[in-house]
């Protein structure tokens, strides 16, 4: 038996090679490759909890995202066929962020971040062009979950960017 820090105790009588596999796999898990990995996490949260933050105000009562979707498909405010199944979606977008999350923790880095940078440009889009829309007065855009939502958004991307970068040093 033989004692090596990096892999533990390995029979070395056995002609079996060293581990080399899970090596890679453990420096896979640690270090800067984590770093784009939480960064892209982080703004999936930070997105998702700005959709529930207040969007839109009429008087004294304010509406999250997902109140403003749902009112504006059910009075068809949009004959836009792709407006209209945008709102429709719009539920989805917490789900499809947890599914992110959920292959970020299992390892699936690069299909995380393909999915990760598909919604925060999504995401980021509604968010931007709401705080472009917003406007003072009685009736009108409330700029604290546009701006949280952006915010995250941009993250999220910035943290998937760099998951790519970093996972382009790898072997495959």
């Amino acid at each position: 038996m033989k004692q090596i820090p990096e892999w533990g105790t390995l029979f070395t009588g056995s002609g079996v090679s060293p581990p080399v596999v899970a090596k890679k796999w453990g420096q896979q898990m640690t270090g800067v490759r984590l770093v784009p990995r939480w960064i892209a996490a982080s703004g999936l949260v930070i997105a998702v909890l700005g959709t529930f933050l207040p969007w839109f105000h009429s008087g004294s009562v304010e509406r999250h995202s997902y109140q403003i979707a749902d009112s504006a498909g059910r009075l068809s405010l949009f004959d836009n066929t792709f407006a209209h199944a945008a709102l429709q979606i719009w539920v989805a977008v917490p789900l499809t962020a947890a599914v992110c999350l959920g292959l970020l923790a299992l390892g699936f880095a690069r299909t995380a971040a393909t999915v990760t940078t598909l919604l925060g440009l999504a995401v980021g889009t509604v968010a931007a062009l709401a705080v472009v829309q917003g406007g003072g007065g009685p009736i009108g855009i409330t700029a604290t979950g546009p701006l949280t939502t952006l915010a995250g958004a941009i993250v999220a991307l910035a943290g998937a960017l760099g998951t790519f970068v970093a996972r382009t040093g790898r072997n495959p």
